[in-house]
């Protein structure tokens, strides 16, 4: 069937902005790579603490309790200030969450393990405390690759959907689809419900396929029909994928 006047089609943006799973995905993306840097920087401060750090003895000057907040800390945190003097003469001041059987136990003045990285003295804590740090970063990096993964699929994905539907509404086989039905979907923009267009058509070698539009606002959607014909491209090599383009001018 002739077209005889080409609408211009949905412009980059419009595939880019309706890309819900993109954005999704790319969201996910960031946290998941948020997550695995802190993981691996915590990893490789634990390694750093086993293969070169030094223990002395140091002298507790302190105790303290961080009480847990609903805006800030989620757990009591119990608190043991200390004193200690490097292996360049320097003294070290520094302070260490214990639990709190540690907490009750020691006084001041008491002797207490610390164990410090000798180029950097003022990376310290109480010796044994490491068993959290290291729980922590294999969390951190087991959520981190878990959310990167997914995030990167979602995007990989939907990033090929919509290059593909930016070079069909560009460059593909023009002819018209009939609408179906116009129905919502279960996307929501800015908390407004999107709707999609399902229409029919025939492909270059005469075969009937269906499509589907990209999300369009309640506005957009009210102004289709049932019954009514609308301009498409579809992709010569897979005519199964097709681009809703709107009314002919």
């Amino acid at each position: 069937m002739t077209v005889t006047s080409v609408p211009s089609g949905p412009s980059v943006w419009r595939f880019l902005s309706r890309a819900v799973r993109l954005w999704i995905g790319s969201f996910l993306c960031v946290i998941g790579l948020a997550f695995t840097i802190v993981g691996l920087q915590d990893a490789l401060t634990e390694q750093r603490y086993q293969s070169h750090g030094l223990t002395v003895d140091a002298t507790v000057t302190g105790k303290s309790i961080e009480r847990a907040t609903r805006d800030g800390s989620s757990a009591t945190r119990y608190l043991i200030g200390y004193r200690f003097t490097s292996s360049d003469g320097r003294e070290v001041e520094g302070s260490s969450a214990v639990s709190v059987e540690d907490w009750e136990r020691l006084e001041l003045g008491r002797n207490i393990p610390v164990t410090y990285l000798p180029d950097a003295p003022l990376s310290n804590r109480v010796q044994g405390a490491g068993e959290d740090t290291t729980i922590v970063a294999y969390i951190f990096l087991a959520i981190g690759t878990v959310f990167t993964l997914v995030g990167g699929g979602l995007v990989l994905r939907e990033g090929r959907h919509v290059v593909r539907s930016i070079r069909v509404s560009r460059h593909g086989h023009l002819t018209e689809g009939t609408i179906l039905r116009v129905e919502p979907t279960s996307t929501s923009i800015n908390r407004v419900r999107q709707w999609r267009i399902i229409y029919r058509y025939r492909d270059h070698v005469g075969r009937t396929q269906e499509g589907e539009s990209h999300l369009l606002s309640p506005d957009e959607a009210s102004l289709w029909h049932e019954g009514e014909i609308g301009s498409i491209r579809l992709d010569r090599l897979r005519p199964e994928f097709s681009v809703w383009l709107g009314k002919t001018q």
